[in-house]
This record gives structure tokens, C-alpha cells and sequence, in this order.
């Protein structure tokens, strides 16, 4: 799905926080991504081991406000391409996400957008989410061949008929 556009879908996200690291469970497509919050360094590009869609990640608090910091190699990024929302990247990509809550129901988020080979300068884009309601949960979300639609628990594979659950 691309790191901006994981941020921006607007299907649920889960953030679940242990001492060491921070999770960010996207219901869309199986995606998570894992930061860092024991103090380790980013791996140069030659010491990372394999490139990933999300790139490396190490967070710290400053204040009340969560830092992510977010560096290659991300998928593809070896040459010029774009991410999954049209946006040009490079193996210069860097960005840097903070969260902030202003109240018990309101989650900030801003990032910033770095790339010296695709823009001539950094750029931002800010969001403000609601948090769900304790009694909801993410659910397993895929565009998957075939998957039209589901209805009362049978997949439908067109929008007028229901597959008939085995044996019958």
C-alpha cells in the first residue's frame, strides 16, 4: 500500500506501544509497521538488510508529542518511482511524523515529506483522526481476486448471488 498511503487510508489503524517498540496495525491489506523506541541508530543504506515498503523507523517522545523518524530503503527506492499515491521518491526519502493528542478523543498528526532528488524543498501534510470507539475493533481488510462483496458472513462473488455454504 506505500507508507503515505497507509497514513492517509481511511480504514482503522491500531497503535499498540511496548517499552521497546511501537506498532501501527493497519486494516488495510495485513499492513503494519514497527518503530523502534529503544534508542538504536538507523542502519546506513549499506547496512540494511533488505528493503522494506516502510523504510527503517525509530521513534522518541519530545513532550507529549510521539516522533517518528523514517528513513530507505524503501521498496523501489533505488531508482526514481512513485509511492502508491503518486508522489515521487527516491533512496533519499526521509520523513518525520509527529502525533500529538489534544484531547481524549483527537489524535494530530502531521508529516513531513523530504527528498532532495524528487522536490526542491520539504513539504507537509496534517491530519486529525478520531479514535474509535473502545467497542470497535480492525478487522482482515484485502481487495483480493474475485472478493466483490460479503454478505451475512458468505463471500459473494457477484452482488446478486451468495455462494451456498458447503454440503448444501
Amino acid at each position: 500500500m506505500g507508507y503515505t498511503r497507509s497514513q492517509n487510508s481511511p480504514t482503522l489503524t491500531q497503535i499498540v506501544q511496548t517499552p521497546k517498540e511501537l506498532a501501527l496495525l493497519h486494516e488495510s491489506f495485513f499492513v503494519f509497521h514497527v518503530v523502534y523506541l529503544d534508542g538504536r541508530r538507523h542502519p546506513t543504506f549499506d547496512e540494511a538488510r533488505e528493503t522494506l515498503w516502510y523504510g527503517h523507523s525509530v521513534g522518541h517522545w519530545e513532550g507529549d508529542t510521539m516522533v517518528i523518524d523514517t528513513v530507505g530503503p524503501f521498496f523501489g527506492s533505488s531508482m526514481m518511482i512513485l509511492d502508491t499515491r503518486g508522489h515521487p521518491m527516491s533512496d533519499q526519502l526521509h520523513l518525520v511524523e509527529r502525533f500529538t493528542r489534544p484531547d481524549h478523543d483527537t489524535l494530530g498528526y502531521e508529516i513531513t515529506v523530504e527528498d532532495p532528488k524528487a522536490y526542491t524543498k520539504p513539504w507537509k501534510n496534517t491530519r486529525v483522526w478520531k479514535l474509535m470507539p473502545a467497542s470497535e475493533e480492525i478487522m482482515e481488510y484485502a481487495c483480493a481476486e474475485n472478493n466483490k462483496e460479503v454478505r451475512e458472513g458468505l463471500i459473494s462473488t457477484k452482488p446478486s448471488e451468495k455462494q451456498k455454504p458447503p454440503g448444501e
